[in-house]
């Protein structure tokens, strides 16, 4: 059976890739008197040995059921079995094809193999299903490559791939998403980045531990840190927080700390400008939050 490619991956061609050849006795050259032999038996088994100049052949053939051997002035030989066939070998069996080796099958294939079962290619290795395919192991299953492995599904048209575990799935390296990753939950031990910008739902960001820092690259366990400078024209450093309260930033009002609420209302300043050279800030005056 041939292969031809498709794009970058190669498909197997439907085709039987072989014919049965034509007997050199056939009805355009038929064995010449008396160079063919024949011995036929009552039930009608015939053994020839044909002489025929250019078309010497042996023939074995049974009477009734009409399965032959025949063998070809080219030596080429035809096994014909009409009915069920049976070959049993009691020891080893060793097969060498110095060629292709074509082999159709038009109903189902079953091959049972009790020990194990090893199997090389020197070349590339296509299959093509054009039905479902399913994989079980009752042991473990590994795949290694010396290089890449990529699995795709349905690129063209849209397709998932699926993976589920009892445990856990395991990656030893870096992923890398092309696109957008969905979960319940999302755990690291070390740290997150993002490139543009974090969101939270209504539950916001929490941590037990850690620190959040905004506006400076090192977060300090158990604080607050948020610096932001030029719009508007102030800046807000927080340390520690304990309890929440509110406050009134701009007209807008936010949900903070009261030590974070202390910060940005009481030890704030204000330059008469935006941005640029401004000149003397305004310091606010300090005053005790109510508790």
């Amino acid at each position: 059976m041939a292969t031809k490619e498709l794009g970058n991956i190669p498909h197997l061609i439907d085709d039987d890739g072989w014919t049965e050849p034509e007997s050199a006795a056939n009805t355009s050259y038929q064995p010449v008197y008396p160079y063919n032999n024949v011995k036929q038996t009552e039930a009608g088994h015939l053994f020839e040995m044909d002489d025929t100049p250019t078309r010497e052949r042996i023939r074995l053939q049974h009477g009734k059921g009409l399965t032959f051997v025949e063998m070809h002035p080219n030596g080429d030989q035809v096994h014909k079995v009409f009915g069920d066939d049976y070959e049993i070998t009691i020891k080893n069996k060793n097969v060498l094809i110095k060629g292709a080796c074509n082999v159709k099958i038009v109903g189902d294939c079953n091959m049972k193999v009790e020990g194990d079962y090893n199997l090389q290619v020197e070349g590339d290795y296509n299959l093509l299903v054009k039905g479902t395919m399913k994989t079980r192991s009752v042991g473990d299953i590994k795949f290694d490559s010396d290089g890449d492995v990529s699995i795709s599904a349905n690129e063209n048209f849209g397709g998932q791939i699926r993976m589920a575990a009892s445990d856990s799935l395991y990656l030893a390296s870096d992923l890398v998403c092309g696109g957008a990753i969905e979960a319940d939950l999302i755990t690291s031990q070390t740290r997150v980045d993002a490139g543009t910008g974090v969101s939270a739902g209504p539950f916001g960001f929490v941590s037990l531990n850690g620190g959040l820092s905004l506006g400076v690259p090192v977060a300090v366990p158990g604080t607050v840190i948020a610096v932001k400078s030029g719009l508007f024209g102030f800046s807000v450093t927080t340390p520690f927080l304990t309890s929440i309260v509110s406050t009134n930033i701009l007209g807008v009002s936010v949900g903070f700390y009261d030590l974070l609420n202390w910060a940005v209302q009481y030890s704030t300043h204000v330059h008469p400008v935006g941005s640029g050279t401004t000149g003397t800030p305004i310091q606010k005056p300090v005053q005790t939050v109510a508790r």
